[in-house]
């Protein structure tokens, strides 16, 4: 017996080869989107520990007046590995004809590696002991601007322009994302260069008389423990330190990691959905296969097969199915793996590149195959062992149909054509294939808009923070004894506006809390930056008190009206009001007066926000800015959207697969219920074709009625897709990204064309089975 349904097995599988080579291959789909997808999150957080751990890389970094008194009072401690001290400043930096924001990092004078936060030079050599005018350029900026060793740039000091030279070029694993701050994930990378400079030119440049940063290495089991690393942190604080950065607040970590995180829910939310659909399609498969075969199961049963056999064999369809898809999306999934992983590290220059074999991953892929097929076909092979052999025996002879409430109702509407009354009625007749057809258009548009809205959302919040928050066409930063440029500025050909700004980086603390950011100092009614408040209003800047974005709340436990402390490098803390919350798209930075800045922080970094005409030239307008005198920065605020459109390049990609791919899902979904809708309904079909009736309208009968139950489904689908892609937005929403759902009426209405037509273009193979019909076979075996 045993032998015979081995036998019957594959002769199923072969006469419904392309119903279940669709549902493999939608399993094939899911498995390699999540092998791909899980095992490049693996390999990329790998390879940046693999960086982090041989350069070194600090857990906490802590800012004081003097690092030195910092690292005393950590060194020795339980769970502290290593220790150093540094200076480092941000200070304006000219590259060939470009001047822009540097920052300035000291090294060790006697040409060793740091114990801490290391930097492996990659062309030239490290700058030799004694050699005080020797720099390292970060990589990021070696290639934008073209610099190799013996190249010099120019850095100011406060007074004048001094002259360093190029000795080689370094990683560092605090710049694998060039990030300046939390607040500048991403930056014109003509607008910012990393130098990494001796320690003694670093102080002399910065004018401090001592190192500013303390930089701690924590053992292996205390960088796991959150106690050990606290108890350092509050050392840190105890010995004066103004602000404690941990690992994963350091700026080019945190972007790192929150991509990775959006990288993993993706890698198991998006095959979810490919499983869920390849389930629901065998499903109905199977069950189709149970009711056509009711006289096959009986006679099996009656002949002495068990029960468990019957179960075993049609429940084997679906395992079957479901591992074949699995094992062919492991494998394409190892293959897409390594090549995700390396295309990843080229685009992000990540020096270190690990590509795993991770078992596990392997195993639980083809776990999802074998449980989309245990899901898909538990309920028809349990259904088959129920059937009762003698009533199963007595053939398909089924009581007289008696019209429902439904059909009987649609008898009347005689003006609708007798195509739609059909197709109408034949919905309510087979409730579970209507179902079906429903579930997997609705699998579809979740897939679909999910993608859509990421990408409509992304582009609003782009448009967003360019157009209403940020305003400005440029940024320039000027040397404070200038003299104020705001008329030479606004002589410039091209600009229309100009307004002086100041801008200084400070550490906003509040009952033990802390967080590091920059605070900016605009003039009273401001037109060059809007401040829109977490209920979607826009308000002006206050006279007094700080305006901060809505997650600096969370971080320190504070609310509008609450005081909090702001301390600027080389300057007692000053207690202020916050004002009220405002939430923008990127970053999260305080805001105020420019009189309360200077309060603050003393003069701070002066600088103008531009504003340009219309069809103003660009580069002519940075050509004259940059040949003023006094003018040692300029920021294109058009060029930093092109470098975020840029970066971009690759989540774009991505989501544009998706899109395709629920297209293709729902082909996949709705194919397999049309062809076994044709199969299951071959005698009534026939009989149509052997009455006369057309072959075009037998097909448009099945098409309306499948038609009719995905836009019975379209509601439903653009709900649950709406609500799942807030929710992967809200996923990826931080201090670092306020991301709201933009999804306008474009992207609901072009997904559920993109499902129709889906479901249209999967009637094809419908119509062609209806053409191939045998009418005098089928016609024989109804008169048996």
């Amino acid at each position: 017996m045993n032998r015979v349904l081995f036998t019957k097995t594959r002769r199923d599988l072969r006469r419904r080869l392309t119903q279940f080579a669709a549902v493999a291959v939608t399993v094939m789909l899911g498995v390699t989107l999540f092998t791909a997808s899980y095992d490049a999150y693996r390999n990329l957080s790998a390879s940046y520990d693999r960086t982090y751990q041989r350069l070194h890389f600090a857990d906490l970094t802590a800012r004081g007046d003097d690092a030195r008194r910092l690292a005393a009072a950590v060194r020795g401690l339980d769970g502290v590995a290593a220790v150093a001290t540094r200076t480092e400043a941000d200070l304006p930096v000219e590259i060939g004809d470009g001047r822009l924001r540097g920052r300035v990092t000291g090294l060790p004078a006697d040409g060793r590696q740091p114990a801490v936060d290391g930097v492996d030079v990659v062309r030239g050599a490290r700058p030799a002991p004694g050699d005080l005018s020797g720099i390292l350029v970060e990589r990021h900026a070696a290639n934008t601007f073209g610099l190799a060793p013996g190249d010099t740039v120019q850095v100011f000091d406060g007074s004048g322009w001094r002259s360093l030279t190029v000795r080689g070029i370094a990683v560092s694993p605090e710049y694998l994302w060039p990030a300046p701050s939390r607040q500048e994930l991403i930056v014109d990378p003509h607008s910012f260069a990393v130098l990494f400079v001796p320690e003694p030119t670093t102080r002399s440049l910065a004018g401090l008389a001592a190192p500013d940063q303390a930089l701690v290495e924590l053992t292996g089991p205390a960088r796991h423990s959150a106690d050990a690393a606290a108890q350092v942190a509050r050392a840190l604080r105890e010995a004066g330190a103004v602000d404690v950065v941990t690992r994963a607040d350091q700026p080019s970590n945190a972007a790192l990691a929150e991509d990775l995180r959006g990288f993993s829910e993706l890698a198991v939310a998006f095959p979810l959905l490919f499983l869920s659909a390849a389930a629901v399609a065998a499903h109905v498969l199977l069950t189709r296969l149970v009711l056509a075969e009711r006289t096959v199961i009986g006679t099996l049963l009656a002949a002495g097969a068990r029960r468990g056999a019957v179960v075993r064999h049609y429940l084997g369809h679906a395992v079957l199915t479901g591992t074949a898809g699995a094992v062919a999306g492991t494998v394409l999934g190892a293959v897409a793996t390594a090549a995700v992983t390396r295309a990843y590290t080229s685009a992000l220059d990540v020096p270190d590149t690990v590509i795993g074999r991770h078992p596990g991953t392997v195993v639980t892929g083809l776990l999802f195959g074998v449980l989309v097929g245990v899901v898909a076909g538990g309920v028809p092979a349990l259904s088959a062992a129920r059937t009762p052999p003698a009533e199963a025996m007595r053939g398909r002879a089924a009581p007289l149909f008696r019209p429902r409430r439904w059909g009987r109702l649609l008898t009347g509407f005689r003006r609708v054509p007798l195509t739609w009354r059909m197709a109408l009625r034949d919905l309510a007749r087979s409730r579970r294939r209507t179902l079906a057809t429903m579930t997997g258009s609705v699998l579809a548009l979740v897939l679909v808009l999910a993608s859509a809205g990421m990408i409509t959302s992304m582009r609003a919040a782009l448009a967003e923070h360019f157009e209403r928050v940020q305003r400005q066409d440029a940024t320039v930063i000027s040397d404070p004894g200038a003299g104020d440029l705001t008329r030479q500025l606004g002589a410039v050909r091209g600009v229309s506006s100009v307004e002086p700004v100041t801008t200084v980086r400070v550490t906003a603390s509040h009952d033990g809390r802390s967080y590091a950011t920059d605070l900016t100092g605009f003039q009273p009614g401001t037109v060059m930056h809007g401040f829109r408040t977490p209920s979607g209003h826009w308000r002006d800047l206050p006279d007094d008190g700080v305006l901060a974005g809505a997650a600096l709340a969370d971080r320190l436990h504070v609310r509008p009206g609450d005081p909090i402390t702001l301390t600027a490098p080389g300057r007692p803390g000053l207690q202020v009001r916050l004002a009220g919350l405002v939430e923008e798209p990127l970053g999260t930075a305080l805001y105020a007066a420019r009189g309360t800045v200077g309060a603050v922080a003393g003069n701070g970094q002066t600088g103008h926000l531009l504003r340009f005409t219309d069809g103003a030239d660009r580069e002519e307008v940075r050509t004259a800015v940059l040949g003023l005198p006094g003018v040692l920065a300029y920021t294109d605020e058009h060029a930093l959207r092109e470098e975020i459109n840029r970066y971009l390049g690759l989540f774009w990609v991505f989501i544009g697969g998706m899109l395709v791919l629920g297209g293709a899902l729902a082909f996949t979904v709705i194919y397999v219920t049309m062809t076994v809708n044709v199969a299951e309904r071959t005698a009534e079909l026939a009989t149509l074709r052997a009455a006369g009736v057309p072959l075009r309208r037998v097909a448009g009968l099945l098409a309306a009625e499948n038609l009719t139950a995905v836009l019975l489904a379209l509601p439903l689908g653009l709900a649950v897709g709406t609500a799942a892609a807030w929710a992967f937005l809200r996923s990826f929403s931080s201090d670092l990204f306020t991301l709201r759902l933009s999804l306008g009426w474009p992207a609901p209405a072009l997904s559920a064309a993109a499902v129709l037509t889906a479901a249209a273009l999967s009637q094809l193979p419908a119509a062609r089975a209806v053409r191939r019909l045998d009418i005098a076979r089928v016609v024989r075996e109804r008169a048996r």
